[in-house]
């Protein structure tokens, strides 16, 4: 089954290059033909660049399988590697480092229901200070001193994301107020641009040093 799941794997992470969001309906189909063993076994052969360019292509009103199968130490090495790709768009098109974030934290927190894994997925991201600037990237720049429970607020908006926090860990949500009220935007975004490429460079050095590794 390894010798399987890494040929499919790899097959996957070819279609990633070009598209995340066919990449993300491939291993769907995994999960459909083959089951969800299968589909596991060909999400753990997979790279976190990989996994990073596939769940960044979908968002909270269609996710990415990828995004529930994920444990919260495979979230905290997304964030830290996701920013990564935003040196690749256009600078001249409509990119927002914030609605990057606010999209892809939508899809980790709102796009589906399980507090219990949320809340050790929340947690685990705090607890690294590049985490925590990317939870709170998408909160830069709003005044949040009135925030309330809102049933008719937009569905994924940046409230309710915010709210969803606070319902998870309220200790996470003040640090994320914290953090978004004292930082600036650009000093935010250019820290998280700068990790992300030193850890996009590490994990290129380590898959080419797997090339090279005696079987």
């Amino acid at each position: 089954m390894t010798s399987k799941a890494l040929i499919l794997a790899t097959d996957i992470t070819e279609q990633a290059q070009h598209s995340g969001r066919q990449a993300g309906t491939s291993l769907e189909q995994i999960a459909s033909e083959q089951g969800d063993k299968a589909m596991l076994a060909v999400f753990a052969e997979m790279d976190i660049l990989t996994v990073a360019k596939i769940v960044r292509e979908h968002d909270a009103t269609i996710p990415s399988i990828a995004t529930w199968l994920m444990d919260a130490e495979s979230v905290k090495k997304l964030l830290n590697v996701e920013p990564s790709y935003w040196q690749n768009l256009d600078e001249e098109s409509l990119f927002c480092a914030q609605t990057e974030a606010h999209s892809l934290l939508s899809q980790i927190f709102l796009s589906y229901d399980d507090d219990e894994k949320q809340k050790d997925v929340l947690k685990t991201i705090v607890q690294d200070d590049f985490g925590l600037l990317y939870l709170s990237l998408p909160f830069v720049g709003h005044d949040f001193t009135e925030l309330e429970y809102d049933e008719e607020q937009v569905s994924g908006s940046i409230e309710e994301l915010l709210l969803k926090i606070k319902h998870l860990d309220e200790e996470a949500y003040n640090e994320v107020l914290a953090v978004s009220t004292n930082g600036t935007l650009d000093n935010i975004e250019a820290a998280l641009k700068n990790n992300a490429n030193k850890q996009r460079v590490t994990a290129v050095e380590m898959d080419t040093d797997d090339m090279f590794a005696p079987l």
